[in-house]
């Protein structure tokens, strides 16, 4: 117990590093103590040698001092169990200096320089404890060497009279050793707790860290994903948008009934690849968020019913009865998102329904309209209700049957309801069907003339119109200038900005179409601005785009131009010129 053993080199080097702060004041007292004891006995017996005591004192408190600065990375693990010895040895010569001066200067016959020299040593020994308690081989090493001389003092006298001295002084040094125990497990589980927390706080920063790298990690796989989708989408669109245009071209030709027929079967499977191509177009143009809801009062019934023409042939061909509920209700929404929304749900359950039915009906809820798609199907789990809402999750399809989509559908049904602000719900049991149900505000008045979908525009002639056309693919070129051609429109097609700009010398355009994505790191939306400024005026202009990437969207749709996705449907292609004419 007398001279226990050094902590670990991690605990010794904090038990150090706590002793270290408080050593030079350490040192300072205990030179300034000496100094003050031995003028008390000189001036008290007139003793010189005590001045010199206390001047080897003061060499030691100073050698000790400065002397720790000598030894390189002291604090460390690795050089904390020198520093530890060598202030051992330090503290052991000094308590042997106050047990020497105990022992020499201590007359007990002259009562004031033995309470003098007593309370010096007891003082001393009590900031010893306070201040090298952390480390108990340290604080040990200066008790021992400065008690036990003046114990021996006593016991010398051989005199009954000091017996409370006897026994009071060796208690004294128990009491210091129990003291300087119990404050060294109290530093010594501090600092374990100090290391506990850092080990905690370091754990909590590797784990952070984790976190952040996984989530940049996501982050980066759905970049790359929506990367991918708009470089796939971007390339499968261009000969998608030159084959419809060409086959519009076609249309207008004369064909014997054979090449009519298999004009059709082109036309149903180009059209099959521009649906995959608009779902896709569908769900990136809701991640961009450049889809806005615009609500209005609108008839329902006039949506129901284009649904039940576009719908009911597809359901009679898988032999399922398909049936709408008629509806007399007007909804304040926006008629062509709630026409997406419901064409996504009746088509996610042709896919899924074998046999039976489908029904589309709708019920009043005070001022909310519950608007259900039913049907026999295969029914969803528990597990997966709220999984087949994320993008690209599928049921029944582990052969990825394209024909069944992309699994999307309820993807883009849960954007679009966010952005109008419904709720959807589904109800649905595994080998029962599924019911989805579309809360949606009724019009707070119904309009004398109700308003229906789809209503043409006024038709303007295009025969001999001005339209430039800038697209750096020959095929969509010639595509453009074999359909706009046919409309009977004066058309130029060129392949990029520099030719658009030379050209208006000689051709001044009514319309300008523009391809998004042009060479030389070019949009359209670039060029369109330089044609206006040479131009003076404003052009009404239509930009083209294959591409789905968010930013691209927000671009584009910033433009002021009419935006057509391609593949471009030729009745969309030429409403739209139509009715850039008609605004201008």
């Amino acid at each position: 117990m007398l001279w226990p053993r050094f902590d670990p080199p991690r605990l010794l080097a904090a038990q150090m590093e706590l002793i270290d702060h408080s050593f030079g004041i350490a040192m300072l007292g205990c030179f300034v103590a000496s100094l003050l004891m031995a003028m008390g006995v000189y001036v008290s017996t007139g003793n010189v040698d005590t001045m010199g005591w206390s001047a080897l004192m003061g060499v030691g408190c100073a050698a000790g001092h400065f002397g720790r600065f000598r030894i390189r990375d002291r604090l460390t693990e690795a050089r904390a169990p020198y520093y530890a010895r060598c202030m051992t040895l330090l503290l052991v010569f000094l308590g042997s200096m106050w047990g020497i001066a105990g022992g020499l200067y201590m007359d007990l016959s002259f009562p004031p320089t033995a309470i003098s020299l007593l309370s010096m040593i007891a003082g001393m020994s009590a900031a010893a404890l306070a201040i090298f308690s952390p480390c108990l081989p340290v604080a040990v090493g200066f008790f021992i060497p400065s008690i036990l001389p003046v114990w021996g003092v006593f016991l010398a006298t051989g005199n009954l009279a000091y017996l409370p001295m006897f026994l009071g002084v060796p208690l004294f040094l128990l009491v210091l050793l129990i003291f300087a125990l119990n404050y060294a497990r109290v530093a010594r589980r501090s600092i374990e707790l100090r290391f506990e927390n850092t080990e905690l706080v370091d754990q909590l920063r590797e784990q952070t860290g984790r976190a952040a790298e996984a989530l940049h990690e996501a982050e980066e796989a759905n970049r790359a994903k929506l990367v991918f989708l708009a470089s796939a989408s971007h390339d499968l669109r261009q000969p998608m948008h030159a084959l419809g245009l060409f086959l519009a071209t076609l249309k207008t030709t004369t064909l014997d009934p054979r090449q009519q027929e298999l004009l059709e079967h082109i036309e149903a499977s180009a059209s099959a690849a521009c649906e995959m191509l608009d779902t896709l177009l569908d769900f990136s143009k809701l991640e961009a968020g450049v889809i806005e809801a615009r609500p209005r009062q609108v008839a329902l019934q006039s949506i129901l019913y284009k649904l039940e023409c576009e719908f009911a042939p597809l359901a009679n061909g898988k032999n399922l009865v398909f049936r709408v509920r008629e509806s007399a209700v007007h909804v304040h929404t926006d008629p062509s998102l709630l026409e997406l929304i419901l064409r996504n749900l009746i088509s996610n359950a042709i896919n899924y329904t074998r046999s039976g039915g489908i029904l589309i009906g709708c019920r009043q809820r005070g001022e909310h309209l519950l608007i259900e798609v039913w049907d026999s199907g295969i029914g969803i789990p528990p597990a997966q209700q709220q999984e087949v809402f994320r993008e690209f999750h599928q049921l029944g399809n582990p052969e990825r049957d394209r024909r069944k989509g992309l699994g999307l559908g309820l993807a883009i049904v849960r954007g679009l309801a966010l952005t109008m602000g419904l709720k959807v719900e589904l109800q649905s049991r595994p080998g029962r069907g599924s019911v989805f149900r579309l809360h949606m505000p009724l019009a707070s008045s119904q309009p004398e003339l109700a308003e229906t979908v789809g209503s043409p525009p006024r038709q303007l002639p295009l025969q001999a119109v001005p339209v430039l056309v800038i697209d750096d693919d020959y095929a969509v070129r010639s595509a453009m200038e074999a359909l706009l051609g046919c409309w009977g429109c004066h058309i130029l097609t060129v392949e990029g900005g520099a030719e658009a700009l030379d050209c208006l010398d000689s051709f001044q355009p009514r319309v300008v179409i523009a391809d998004y994505r042009l060479r030389g790191n070019q949009t359209g939306q670039q060029v369109l601005k330089q044609i206006c400024q040479q131009l003076g005026r404003n052009i009404p202009s239509i930009i083209m785009t294959g591409d789905t990437a968010p930013n691209r969207l927000r671009e584009a749709q910033s433009s002021g131009a009419v935006l057509l996705h391609k593949p471009v449907d030729a009745a969309a292609l030429y409403g739209s010129i139509q009715a850039l004419l008609a605004a201008g």
